[in-house]
């Protein structure tokens, strides 16, 4: 058995017990996790992100509005949504001219956070024999920044990311939906982001509008890994050229984050090394392909990659 559990007691409430999450949650690395049973969610913000063109050619992001709004349609009995924060705040090693975003610093999270899914669904279902639940990171229409604020993980800044209390912004959502109850009570985070606009102002593009939606035709992350067409003129990224840390380094809620220990060093060497390459100029396919095996980068191609050189 993954964890010592009191399982006839919770097999007796026909419930998910928040003590036996808490102790798979912690081996897995995740530093909160929050739950809630599933409801349909209000998405007249989404609709009104997508009406003004703010999802650029990200034309998925208009589909499956139904499983967005009812995530209890993922699979017959779902009813309730766990949602894990993993936190990426460690060292940053683009020091250069050439920056890449600390998230694509180190293995790709997608697989990453899966795999640590998979493996609590698998503890959960040898406790409880009729559990049922999919794995989700960052890849389905969930309106994840929703269900980890109403997980009571954080509240959503003007920035539009997650902001935890302890954490800052600097950390992955995954969650898992299953077709059980959860012994846990959310406890809402205040929204502390206040007075400051520190993000707004620090935007070059100016992306972040005033009523909290992202324009990702003017955002660096979306010109740098989603637009496959030629790089706009005259559009700053403040030498990023994959994805964007500026928004989330000047919230102040990120500067007295509590910091993770370093993780992936062997991958951040090798994300120092070609970024000195890029500097010299000898940067060639082989060293992306490289980068691209093992990080986020595989989400582009070497030519639009280049683009950004």
């Amino acid at each position: 058995m993954c964890i010592e559990s009191n399982v006839q007691t919770e097999l007796k409430n026909n419930c998910i017990s928040k003590s036996t999450l808490q102790e798979l949650a912690q081996k897995q690395g995740f530093v909160q996790f929050g739950a809630s049973p599933l409801q349909k969610v209000d998405i007249s913000f989404l609709q009104q992100w997508l009406n003004k063109g703010y999802n650029a050619d990200m034309h998925y992001m208009g589909n499956n509005l139904d499983l967005r709004e009812d995530s209890r349609k993922f699979f017959d009995k779902a009813c309730s949504i766990v949602c894990f924060l993993y936190s990426y705040n460690d060292n940053d090693v683009c020091q250069g001219d050439k920056k890449i975003a600390l998230y694509a610093q180190r293995r790709d999270y997608h697989f990453v956070l899966k795999e640590k899914l998979r493996c609590i669904i698998s503890c959960l279902q040898e406790i409880y024999p009729s559990f049922q639940a999919l794995p989700f990171v960052d890849s389905a229409p969930i309106m994840e920044r929703y269900w980890a604020e109403r997980c009571g993980l954080g509240w959503i800044g003007k920035s539009s990311m997650l902001i935890n209390k302890d954490y800052g912004s600097k950390v992955f959502i995954c969650e898992i939906i299953c077709n059980m109850p959860v012994d846990f009570t959310p406890t809402k985070q205040e929204n502390l982001c206040g007075k400051c606009h520190r993000c707004l102002d620090a935007c070059p593009n100016k992306a972040i509008q005033e009523n909290g939606m992202i324009n990702s035709n003017l955002c660096i992350s979306y010109q740098t890994i989603e637009n496959k067409k030629p790089d706009p003129e005259h559009f700053a990224t403040q030498g990023y050229i994959y994805g964007c840390d500026i928004c989330l380094n000047v919230c102040p809620h990120n500067l007295k984050a509590k910091k993770t220990p370093e993780q992936d060093e062997d991958v951040k060497q090798i994300i120092k090394e070609n970024l000195d390459k890029i500097q010299q100029g000898r940067f060639e396919k082989s060293d992306f392909n490289k980068m691209k095996k093992i990080t986020p980068l595989s989400r582009v191609k070497y030519e639009n990659f280049c683009k950004w050189i």
